[in-house]
């Protein structure tokens, strides 16, 4: 028996071993699957990414009316138009606060009519109303930071409300464990 052969095809393998699998076939076949759930994936992540990039986009082109208003109001603020800048509040920020009380709050703040540059690095879009949040930067190169919620009322944007750095509340205290001897 050990002299012995076994012959299949136009191989020839000894009696008692196992034959070899074909592996031609079995590679082949797994790299083929391999590829595929490689094209998968990859057009996944594809399809993934679009999505984002569209739902960017979008909240970046239902924003822009938004910030139109803001930077009209800058503008007319700079300009000494006080009025013109009022009239871009919601009627709830007008009923709650006066033109002379805005005035007053206006002159205290100084840097306001100084803003050079106006970045808004944040910016969502929920139905109708609008969040903004960024920063100014006066002509002495100071920089405030800034949030404005508006609405919208009769198909424009409204500003409702607006905090400046002095007014934004500072973040929560960390709650550090002492450790008494």
């Amino acid at each position: 028996m050990e002299g012995e052969t076994f012959e299949r095809g136009s191989d020839r393998y000894p009696v008692g071993f196992p034959q070899p699998a074909r592996t031609e076939r079995r590679t082949g076949r797994s790299s083929r699957r391999a590829g595929r759930a490689l094209g998968v994936l990859a057009a996944a992540v594809l399809i993934a990414a679009a999505a984002v990039i569209f739902l960017v986009g979008v909240s970046w082109v239902r924003s822009q009316g938004a910030i139109h208003v803001v930077e009209a109001q800058i503008e007319a603020i700079r300009a000494g138009h006080v009025e013109e800048a009022y009239d871009l509040f919601s009627r709830s920020y007008q009923r709650g606060t006066s033109l002379p009380m805005f005035r007053r709050w206006l002159r205290r703040q100084g840097g306001l009519t100084n803003v050079q540059n106006l970045q808004f690095w944040g910016r969502s879009v929920w139905g109708r109303t609008a969040l903004l949040w960024g920063r100014f930067e006066d002509d002495l190169g100071h920089r405030y930071p800034v949030r404005y919620l508006l609405v919208q009322e009769g198909g424009t944007w409204r500003i409702d409300r607006f905090q400046l750095a002095s007014e934004l509340p500072d973040p929560p205290p960390r709650s550090e464990r002492l450790i008494e001897i």
